[in-house]
């Protein structure tokens, strides 16, 4: 099956709808019975499909382990870009993992320095679109010389810092205030 067709047998099984949902002026991130809205910003709904290639690519299913391992792999294949919200979005993902499933977050990390992602492969959409999502897979594999250097510890705490940054601020203004 290619990466086309695979890519919405995943938006039908997950019920994210049509392309995965990018013309939603909005998206929910649900925590259990909660559901918080995030907004459907321009960057995001270009770039939603090339995370959820990476959910082919990698495996990882769309619950929070899933979510934070696909993130921890995400930021060790090179991240976003200038892609701010997603980066924010990224980290914050790789945080739950780092909190809730350390292992996974590592291991996904680790597996993630060998690879390239959907956003960093070089390639088109329509060109990602017509392999086979295995003929992506083996695409996106690092030759030896092309290895990265990251330390998950580092992003480790990063993550943390995106997670707990905004309550310790509001701690520090509270206390100021």
């Amino acid at each position: 099956m290619n990466v086309e067709h695979a890519l919405n047998d995943f938006y039908r099984q997950h019920g994210y709808g049509e392309e995965g949902g990018i013309n939603k002026k909005w998206d929910m991130i649900k925590f259990g019975p909660i559901a918080l809205p995030l907004p459907n910003l321009e960057s995001r709904r270009r770039n939603i499909f090339l995370h959820d290639i990476n959910h082919l690519v990698t495996g990882y299913d769309t619950s929070w382990k899933g979510e934070s391992s696909v993130t921890s792999w995400e930021i060790a294949t090179g991240g976003w870009g200038n892609i701010y919200f997603a980066w924010w979005l990224t980290l914050w993902g790789m945080a739950v993992g780092v909190m809730f499933y350390p292992t996974h977050s590592y291991n996904a990390f680790q597996a993630g320095l060998r690879m390239r992602s959907a956003f960093t492969s070089g390639l088109s959409k329509q060109a990602m679109y017509s392999l086979q999502v295995d003929q992506l897979t083996s695409h996106l594999y690092r030759t030896q010389a092309d290895t990265v250097n990251r330390s998950y510890f580092v992003w480790a705490s990063l993550s943390l810092l995106v997670w707990w940054g905004p309550f310790i601020i509001g701690c520090i203004l509270y206390s100021l205030w």
